[in-house]
């Protein structure tokens, strides 16, 4: 039976397109790449490239004959990863001009030429304006991959001669086999904290490479302080807190900006995953590991209520990012949460 692409995770659907796109010879000059960090863009764009050059029809790419062995193990000047230049965080025009120099140059192991583009969404304006020079007429051997987290922040005309195709996210369940079978320390969590596990599983967000990442103790530590700070949040405004209870939670909160704005971001997401819980009790969850805790919470809120909670979250966001007073903001916002809570035991009496 043929395999395609059996090295990448999900993505059943892209997979088979791009496999028919390259056993018919109809594969475009260009792709975007568009996904999240951790969700296997790169690993698809290497995998392209070597199907392009792989021998065996069946099983594109192999990972077994020369062009796949050679891909993989990045050792032909046929594959050009193109980053910025040392002290650059983004691609700049010289990098693009550059290309168009090199592009004229035929490859000198197999049939393609594949330049992939780290970071494409951070090119500077004129870098994508000398690339598109080369993308409306590039050789026929010449293959651009532009990987990047958002399409949209690439120039339209840019966007015009090269389609996006994104990464799905991955189930937890492979991600869990997954991981499970690559790393030993998954087991090893997974038996120790099985609770720590599953809340690892769910903040990977759909990416394998990002629960990979979060195997180290010292990537995950903020990680699962940040979701603990969410839940804490929720419990607070679902309950009759005491004053205690509520500067807690704002001890919790990072000082920094940029950190206060991910942990509000991920309160959002627990909110909304109640809302959701709420229409329909077997819906998918994006922040929720513990489906029945969630549960419980959900029936502890109006939908009114839930609303209101994600005005005010994002309305503290907006304010911070705003330069408003960090601690005033968020002692308005954890000690507001609980006023709908009240008026509805008031309206029941």
């Amino acid at each position: 039976m043929s395999e395609y692409f059996g090295n990448i995770a999900g993505n059943a659907a892209l997979r088979r397109r791009l496999a028919a796109e390259i056993k018919s010879g109809s594969f475009p000059h260009a792709y975007i790449i568009e996904g999240e960090e951790g969700s296997g863009r790169r690993t698809l764009a290497r995998s392209i490239a070597a199907a392009l050059s792989c021998s065996n029809p069946d099983r594109l790419p192999c990972g077994e004959c020369l062009a796949c062995r050679k891909i993989f193990g990045n050792k032909t000047p046929d594959v050009i990863s193109v980053t910025p230049e040392q002290g650059k965080a983004s691609l700049g025009v010289d990098v693009a001009r550059e290309i168009r120099r090199d592009v004229m140059t035929l490859p000198i192991d197999f049939a393609y030429k594949v330049y992939i583009f780290e970071g494409a969404d951070k090119m500077t304006p004129e870098a994508q304006n000398a690339l598109l020079l080369t993308l409306e007429e590039p050789p026929a051997f010449a293959v651009f991959l532009l990987i990047c987290r958002s399409a949209t922040n690439l120039l339209v005309t840019v966007r015009s001669r090269a389609p996006t195709i994104r990464t799905e996210p991955i189930p937890p369940d492979v991600i869990e086999d997954y991981i499970i079978s690559h790393d030993k320390r998954a087991a090893e969590l997974k038996a120790e904290s099985p609770g720590e596990f599953a809340e690892l599983i769910c903040a990977a967000g759909g990416c394998i490479g990002q629960a990979l990442l979060l195997l180290d103790s010292d990537r995950r530590r903020p990680v699962m302080e940040r979701r603990r700070l969410a839940r804490s949040f929720v419990g607070v405004a679902a309950s009759k807190a005491q004053a205690r209870e509520k500067l807690e939670v704002i001890s919790m909160f990072s000082q920094k900006r940029e950190e206060i704005a991910e942990e509000l971001r991920l309160i959002t997401d627990a909110l909304r995953d109640l809302i959701i819980l709420k229409k329909a009790k077997e819906a998918p969850l994006v922040f929720w590991a513990d489906r029945a805790a969630a549960l419980e919470l959900a029936a502890r809120f109006s939908l009114s209520e839930l609303f209101l909670l994600i005005k005010r979250v994002e309305a503290a966001a907006e304010h911070i990012g705003r330069n408003a007073n960090i601690k005033l903001t968020l002692t308005n916002l954890v000690f507001a949460g609980a006023q709908a809570q009240k008026r509805k035991d008031y309206n029941e009496q």
